[in-house]
């Protein structure tokens, strides 16, 4: 893949008091990590889940990053999600870490209050946006290896496909953490994963 070394509408890479633009490592992952291939900053589902389970991964190490003020978070969307929930990605309040599941279906962040996040949906390439177990936004469409961009500045979390913004959360909680799942080897495939904080 193409290394992207600067956020789309942000120049060189950072901007107001944000930091540079930082890999994430394989290191940073926690969960079913067993599922997937964790290689520098790419996450790779490369089995079915065991008993027919999800294999979820969240970013939970010592070295992740704090995403407790405004951030920049950004990936490359490589593999298609699969639809009929295959894939789930977002972000949920670590005060609700113990709700979050290594193996259940939208990862448990359904029964959350504090959770911003999206869920594949039939077909592929296709998603829709959920707060908490509120449907947003549906049927929002995708292209493979597009770039996927979170941003949160103030209480504001926004999603970006390609450049353009495809949903916005408002009054979002303080400290989040990132979140995947996936069924499917490949469907779940993100690359260059970056943050900025």
């Amino acid at each position: 893949m193409l290394r992207t070394t600067s956020l789309i509408g942000f120049g060189s890479g950072t901007s107001g008091g944000l930091g540079p633009l930082t890999d994430i490592t394989a290191a940073m992952w926690d969960g079913a990590t067993s599922g997937w291939t964790l290689s520098n900053n790419d996450a790779s589902k490369t089995s079915v889940g065991s008993g027919g389970a999800f294999s979820n991964i969240r970013i939970k190490d010592a070295t992740a990053p704090v995403l407790d003020g405004d951030f920049v978070w950004q990936y490359t969307q490589v593999g298609d999600m699969g639809g009929n929930t295959d894939s789930s990605y977002g972000f949920f309040d670590i005060t609700e870490d113990s709700t979050w599941s290594t193996s259940a279906f939208n990862q448990g962040l359904d029964s959350m209050t504090n959770s911003y996040w999206f869920d594949a949906t039939t077909g592929t390439q296709n998603i829709e946006t959920f707060e908490g177990s509120t449907s947003k936004t549906s049927s929002i469409s995708f292209n493979t290896n597009d770039q996927f961009k979170w941003q949160r500045v103030g209480t504001t979390l926004t999603l970006s496909i390609a450049g353009s913004v495809v949903q916005t959360w408002t009054g979002t909680s303080e400290t989040l953490r990132f979140c995947a799942s996936g069924y499917t080897a490949n469907k779940a495939n993100i690359s260059d994963i970056q943050f900025q904080n």
